[in-house]
Formats: C-alpha cells, sequence, structure tokens
C-alpha cells in the first residue's frame, strides 16, 4: 500500500512547475505552496497520532487519502489563483499528516519488536523508490496532458481508501473513549515539543537538529530542482520524470547494497556522517557547475546518497523509541515539517534573487548537518550495530 501511494502521489510533481507557468504564477509560488502543504502536516500530525491511537492507523489512512484527493482536486482543477494554491495546499496537508503519521504507526504496531528498524528503513527504501517511479510516470502523462496526469493521481488517492479497508487490519483498541476537548489538548502542535526530561538527552536533541536539518537542505533542493530544470533548461516534464526515473533504479541499487551494508554491519550514527559528507560534495558541485550534462549526473548521484540516509534516521528513531515511553515519533515527525516549511520557503524566495542560491542554502545545511551527526556519534548513544 505505501508503494502504491508513493508512486501515485507523486505523479504531479514534475508537471507543477509547468502547471503553474500556464496559471502565470510569480517563481515564488512553488516553495509558498510546499511550505502550505508542509504548515498544515506540522499542524495536524498530533492530532491525528491521537486519533490513530483511538480508532487505530488504518483507518485515518481509509480517511486521509480521500482527503488528500479533494485537495488535489481543488488544488489543480479549479485553482487560478496564489490564494488558491495556498488554500488547496493547505487542504491537502491536513490528511497528508494523517497519511504520514499513520504509516509509521502502523508498522510500529504490527513489526515484531526487534524487526521494527528494518521494517521502519524498508518502508523508508518503498518510498523513495516508488516516488522517484512516480515522477517518472507523471512526466510522461503531462507531455500527454496536465489534466490527465493530474485526475489520475486524484482516482488512485481514492482507491487506496477502500483497498486499505479491505486489505488491512488494525491491532484491537482498548475501547477508552477521548473527550474531544482531551484530544485538542493533546493534539496542540506545540505540545509534541515538550518531553520529559529524561527524553530530552543530548543524543536525543542532536538527532532531532540532524533530522531538521536534513530535511530542510532536502526540500530546499528538490523544491527548486524541479523549477529550475524547467524554468533555466527549458526541460518538459517528460526530462523531470526520466531524471527521477533513474534515481529510483539507483535508489534501489543503493538501498539494497549500500543501505542494507551500513544498517546491518556498521554504527549507523557514524555511517550518517559519511553519508551526508558525500551530499555535501555533491551539493557543492550542482552548485559551481554550469554545464547541462555533469549538473545533471551530479544531482542523479546526489538524489541517490539522499535516499540512503533517510532509512538511517529512521533506524536510529527506532532506537530513541524503546528508550522512551513519550511519543517520539509525533515530535520527530513536527521537527521534520518545521524543516520542510522553512526549506520550502527559503527556497522560493531565495529563487526569485538567485536560481541557484537555494542550493548554496542546502549544502551549508549538509554541513551543519554533518556536524550534528558527528557529536551525536561521540554520544555513545546511538550505536545500533
Amino acid at each position: 500500500m505505501n508503494a502504491i501511494y508513493s508512486l501515485v502521489a507523486n505523479f504531479a510533481h514534475p508537471v507543477e512547475p509547468t502547471f503553474y507557468q500556464q496559471l502565470g504564477l510569480p517563481d515564488y509560488i512553488f516553495g509558498v505552496a510546499f511550505a502550505s502543504m508542509a504548515t498544515a502536516i506540522f499542524l495536524f500530525s498530533p492530532f491525528w497520532n491521537k486519533v490513530a491511537d483511538r480508532i487505530g492507523p488504518n483507518r485515518v489512512l481509509t480517511l486521509s487519502y480521500i482527503g488528500y484527493g479533494f485537495g488535489q482536486l481543488y488544488f489543480f482543477f479549479f485553482s487560478d489563483s496564489v490564494a488558491d494554491v495556498v488554500v488547496a495546499r493547505l487542504f491537502a496537508g491536513a490528511f497528508i499528516g494523517g497519511i504520514s503519521v499513520s504509516h509509521i504507526l502502523y508498522i510500529l504496531e504490527n513489526a515484531e519488536n526487534e524487526n521494527k528498524g528494518s521494517a521502519l528503513a524498508a518502508m523508508a527504501t518503498v518510498n523513495a523508490i516508488f516516488s522517484a517511479f512516480g515522477y517518472l510516470v507523471g512526466g510522461l502523462l503531462g507531455d500527454v496532458s496536465l489534466k490527465l496526469c493530474l485526475g489520475i493521481e486524484v482516482a488512485g488517492l481514492w482507491l487506496l481508501s477502500p483497498l486499505h479497508f479491505l486489505l488491512l487490519k488494525d491491532v484491537p483498541r482498548s475501547g477508552e473513549e477521548t473527550r474531544p476537548g482531551q484530544l485538542l489538548r493533546d493534539a496542540n502542535p506545540l505540545k509534541a515539543f515538550i518531553l520529559p526530561k529524561k527524553d530530552l538527552s543530548r543524543a536525543f536533541v542532536l538527532f532531532l537538529m540532524v533530522c531538521m536539518l536534513t530535511s530542510f537542505a532536502s526540500v530546499c533542493y528538490e523544491q527548486c530542482f524541479n523549477y529550475f530544470i524547467k524554468d533555466q533548461y527549458g526541460f518538459p516534464p517528460s526530462y523531470n520524470g526520466y531524471l527521477k526515473g533513474g534515481v529510483g533504479i539507483i535508489t534501489l541499487i543503493a538501498n539494497s547494497t549500500i543501505c542494507r551494508y551500513l544498517l546491518n554491519r556498521t554504527d549507523i550514527s557514524r555511517s550518517t556522517i559519511y553519508v551526508l559528507c558525500i551530499c555535501v560534495v555533491m551539493m557543492t558541485g550542482i552548485v559551481l557547475i554550469n554545464a547541462v550534462v555533469p549538473f545533471i549526473i551530479l544531482n542523479v548521484v546526489f538524489f541517490g546518497f539522499n535516499a540512503v540516509y533517510k532509512p538511517l534516521l529512521q533506524s536510529m528513531l527506532n532506537g530513541f523509541s524503546r528508550k522512551s515511553e513519550s511519543p517520539v515519533v509525533g515530535v520527530y515527525n513536527s521537527i521534520s515539517n518545521i524543516g520542510t516549511i522553512v526549506g520550502s520557503l527559503v527556497s522560493g524566495f531565495v529563487y526569485e534573487v538567485s536560481p541557484r542560491g537555494s542550493f548554496v542554502y542546502s549544502t551549508v545545511a549538509f554541513i551543519l548537518a554533518a556536524g550534528c551527526s558527528s557529536a551525536l556519534a561521540k554520544t555513545g548513544e546511538t550505536n545500533t550495530r
């Protein structure tokens, strides 16, 4: 189900730059749109976390796919201004928060304790691979018809809802009632940052900083890249799709070899440092090189390593989850979404000043993330070998 979702939900991404330009919207819209969606994810993720605890993550998924589909329908078929785009992205993001939280919670509830880390890593790998192929399919469909591409995405999201209902089941719930007022208080997004002092170890704070910085760097880069190759090189949607499809193959190879080796044979916290350093090298080349072919090659290699560190971080998250009775998954999602929100806004508005400016900011964030990851490894609290 996660593979189908990752495929379908990415059909629209390679056609969005063309969509924005057809509407005559300003360049910064790609950053503002994604930041609006990320803001809603941040605000609603704790709410869906509590609802999933009450009724089960699979039931939340059946509802969230329908809501996300309606958000996409409004976004692509009825938006014609910046305000419309922002409202549509906020609406869709509210339900994406339910999807992202419930995917993780479903695995944590159903996987055996000793397999939860590898299961989370497997989900991150599936997400990265099928997201790339979703770009490929979306790019090819976009060259034929934008409306066709977007309509298939909406239909695919709505199809996932009954599939989840029919094929997957939640573990039995306790049956305890939750009052609406208590639910709203527990779902306060700012409350996710309030953890018992025993959980706010130096290692966990550093881990969260790595998550936020990598989220900022990845989103700041990716949002700029999609628009950059359309605006600067005039690439059609299919070119974006071809690139991400190639990335999907590279990601599959990297995660089945490099990532699996790092997860099973090394100290993950130290391995993450080296992966992030490679990302820094690739991003530096992307900033400095203008020629199209070397630029594309560097981006493809970067995409592969950008997918490798995410399973490593999620495996470390499982280690912190075992040590804590608090909902650290909610904290992880919230802090990552802050990086996403800021990264999206920076990407959009910096592009107005310098098209490559977002790549510079992304490079600096990866450097800082590598530094925090080095400090995290020195604490000795995340050796998951």
